[in-house]
């Protein structure tokens, strides 16, 4: 049982400081400081999330400005005569203009609240989707990302805020007197990484951008803790769909410095825990989240007791249906996420999914088991099944990963997700790897972070405009300096 004086590494969002003026007058600290500010847009399975982080130039330090979380479903029906190009995980049929008019809605209240003028203070504004429902090709997804720039422009954003710039010069003058571009050039990795599909562009998964910008966010958070996650690393963002990458350490011979990714992980995270709860009758049977139910709260402290024999065999239960296994490459489909196998086969990244029966069909049998545990033991007892559930996933991804020779005992692991982040989920992770004994300091090498897709989207328009901070480095490996002088000779040669 887990000690407790041990206590999990919890980054959660953290408003930015003000600055207090005479009069009592307070005043957010990036209208005196350097910030570099984004807008991270992301169109999820279950939710809509846009989040606006500024970094502190100076500090490189990373803080939520404002955020907006709206639930897919609540997304307007198609009108007649309107073009249908896709679904969301739990069914939602979205029309172009539907999910336009969605996109635009949420970044105008999001800018209203926060105060910042698009034009003035924003510096970059990145746009992700991880919808799945209809994904089968590059076409699919480019309309996606299409009609989310649609929205974007339709609330105001510049598209010059999507682009990156191209010089130094092209800098507004408080963010270029921090920036490298005049000695580094942006090649392509973010933190330190080379994305999955290395500098191709393809898209091997259906979220696949997601992977890499969560993983970079999971870095970025892990600055404000005593954990070192630099690569050889592990992140995993327990979203309604899961994803993941595992990445190297960088060989001392190789002439550039950046990690490549070894491993990635795909399937169900949070549809998991939903089909849970849609037994429960609390809940909509057909669209109802766990996030409705539970909320996002972390709950710290420790249980006096283990964890009691009826949950665990409702949790062994739950895991005879739920398959954590390398995915073969003539596979197209893990969970409903589409994949290239292709790809994963030319790039040799071998790929860990996560499913519930075949292509999610234990759906139903997940609902009757939630349904009798939330009759039989309470909401309490519930609450545990779910909060079991999912940390065990998370173990046996892990397990599974280190059966393959993918995760070792050197790398650092890093979480997001709200299928993770919630509940005592971070406390029996923990406590799970702590009684795997394959680490020699299995706290130092653990964080959880909350918001990392938002944090990993600021982070990769920072990496575009030269804006690291050799102080606090993230690329690299863990222990060593910062890679600026290597990729200064890499990129020299």
């Amino acid at each position: 049982m887990l000690s407790k004086s041990v206590k999990p590494h919890i980054v959660q969002d953290i408003a930015v400081p003000q600055i207090i003026r005479l009069g009592g007058i307070s005043i957010p600290e990036y209208r005196e400081e350097a910030y570099h500010i984004v807008l991270s847009i992301d169109l999820g399975n279950t939710t809509t999330a846009c989040v606006i982080v500024g970094t502190n130039l100076a500090s490189g330090l990373t803080y939520i400005i404002d955020k907006k979380v709206w639930m897919i479903h609540s997304i307007r029906p198609p009108k007649k005569g309107e073009e249908i190009f896709g679904k969301s995980l739990d069914g939602t049929i979205l029309s172009r203009n539907a999910v336009e008019e969605h996109i635009r809605d949420i970044i105008k209240a999001t800018l209203k609240e926060s105060k910042i003028d698009p034009s003035k203070d924003l510096d970059y504004l990145v746009h992700t989707t991880g919808l799945v429902g209809q994904w089968e090709s590059d076409k699919h997804i480019n309309s996606y990302l299409g009609c989310l720039s649609k929205g974007c422009m339709d609330a105001g954003i510049p598209p010059s805020k999507m682009r990156p710039p191209m010089s130094k010069d092209k800098l507004p003058s408080d963010d270029s007197q921090f920036s490298l571009m005049d000695r580094v050039m942006y090649d392509g990795a973010v933190a330190g990484t080379i994305p999955a599909t290395g500098l191709s562009g393809r898209v091997m998964i259906a979220n696949d951008m997601e992977g890499d910008l969560s993983l970079a966010g999971i870095k970025q958070g892990a600055l404000s803790t005593p954990v070192d996650f630099r690569n050889p690393c592990v992140g995993i963002d327990f979203g309604t769909i899961i994803d993941g990458r595992f990445t190297e350490a960088v060989p001392k011979g190789r002439d550039d410095p950046y990690a490549r990714t070894t491993g990635c992980i795909i399937g169900l995270g949070g549809a998991i825990a939903d089909a849970l709860t849609r037994g429960t009758g609390e809940v909509d049977p057909i669209i109802g989240t766990a996030r409705e139910f539970f909320g996002d709260n972390i709950i710290s402290g420790y249980f006096s007791k283990k964890e009691s024999k009826r949950i665990r065999n409702y949790v062994d239960s739950v895991h005879e249906l739920i398959k954590v296994e390398e995915v073969a490459h003539n596979h197209t489909h893990v969970g409903l996420v589409p994949i290239d196998p292709s790809i994963a086969e030319n790039m040799k990244i071998k790929i860990f999914g996560v499913d519930a029966g075949e292509n999610f069909n234990g759906h139903d049998a997940l609902m009757e088991i939630g349904m009798e545990v939330f009759r039989k033991e309470g909401r309490k007892g519930f609450t545990e099944l779910v909060d079991r559930v999912m940390s065990r996933t998370a173990l046996r991804l892990i397990r599974v990963a280190a059966e393959k020779k993918v995760f070792t005992g050197d790398m650092a692991i890093g979480f997001s997700g709200r299928a993770i982040m919630s509940g005592r989920k971070p406390e029996y992770v923990l406590e799970g790897v702590i009684n795997s004994e394959q680490y020699r300091d299995p706290v130092d090498r653990m964080v959880f972070v909350s918001s990392a897709l938002p944090r990993g989207a600021a982070l990769m328009a920072r990496c575009m405009s030269g804006l690291g901070n050799p102080k606090k480095p993230i690329g690299g490996c863990r222990g060593e300096a910062c890679i600026l002088g290597r990729r200064k000779r890499f990129q020299n040669m």
